[in-house]
């Protein structure tokens, strides 16, 4: 059995899942919501804050063609 990171095991899937960036996450949905996306986002921090798990729930949203229902992201 192949040994997995725990950050890797244990990163968020969903917008919902990600914990302690209430404020950046509100504005991504907000953003995604009225189809206002920017060109580019920088997304700064320490380490352990979630900039890659944001960034890749990010791409995800953004690229979606079938979306579940963009009223509850």
């Amino acid at each position: 059995m192949a040994y997995t990171a725990l950050y890797r095991r244990f990163r968020p899937q969903t917008f919902s899942e990600v914990v302690g960036q209430d404020h950046v996450i509100q504005t991504l949905k907000n953003q995604i919501k009225s189809g206002r996306i920017g060109h580019a986002y920088l997304l700064t921090g320490g380490r352990g804050t979630g900039k890659t798990s944001t960034a890749k729930i990010l791409a995800r949203a953004i690229n979606c063609l079938n979306p579940k229902d963009r009223r509850t992201m």
